[in-house]
């Protein structure tokens, strides 16, 4: 779940998924390209990349022990999928997850999703050139549902292949604030969308629930 830095709420990592799957459904215009993947298989993948949390999750993200985490993550990296395509999505987003902790155990971990990872793209044929330029994608998506979760104003920039064929990147910058979403430059389908996660009141949480609407405008420049 996502505790809020300015109010008493929280949302859950499956509203936060919900945000998340959409600018994937969104994705691709004349200037960047559609993974060359189904699309279907794009939206699971990325709107279930945290798919071991459950519906009213009560884990803090950025708050948690690499203990409680653990358990987490192998969880989601393990979990069957039919769709191999939008497992691996999943597998490549925690895998990096797991790479991004200094500490042993998240070392222990990084080495064996790689392994696995390795192993699972060999099993089934797959580019793993291609599945880590869509992860860079997942990583864009991901990163301006975090903001719009933690409900304070934020900005980054990350790098994407805006071509399937090229080996240009493009450094892609996303602000947050007030449910605005802005991205430039604009890698979506459509010039304007509105939409909503469904927060909840942080006192009695996830035994009472008392929703919340945040709704939020992703909008072009």
């Amino acid at each position: 779940m996502f505790i809020s830095k300015r109010r008493p709420i929280v949302t859950p990592q499956s509203e936060h998924l919900k945000l998340v799957g959409t600018l994937a459904m969104l994705w691709g215009n004349a200037d960047f390209d559609l993974p060359p993947i189904e699309r279907n298989s794009m939206i699971a993948g990325m709107g279930q990349h945290d798919r071991g949390y459950g519906y009213l999750d009560n884990s803090p993200v950025g708050g948690m022990t690499d203990e409680e985490w653990l358990p987490i993550a192998r969880r989601t990296f393990y979990m069957p999928c039919s769709d191999v395509v939008a497992d691996t999505i999943v597998k490549y987003h925690f895998r990096r997850l797991a790479s991004h902790g200094n500490t042993e155990l998240r070392q222990a971990l990084a080495a064996e999703f790689t392994q696995s990872l390795d192993d699972h793209i060999r099993q089934h044929n797959l580019s793993a050139k291609m599945f880590e330029r869509i992860d860079q994608i997942t990583d864009l998506c991901d990163r301006i549902s975090f903001s719009l979760c933690f409900d304070v104003p934020a900005s980054r920039t990350i790098s994407i292949f805006p071509r399937n064929d090229q080996e240009t990147e493009v450094s892609v910058q996303y602000h947050v604030e007030d449910g605005a979403i802005h991205v430039n430059p604009w890698p979506f389908s459509v010039d304007f969308h509105e939409g909503y996660l469904v927060a909840y009141r942080k006192e009695g949480y996830p035994e009472t629930t008392d929703p919340v609407i945040l709704p939020y405008r992703l909008e072009k420049n």
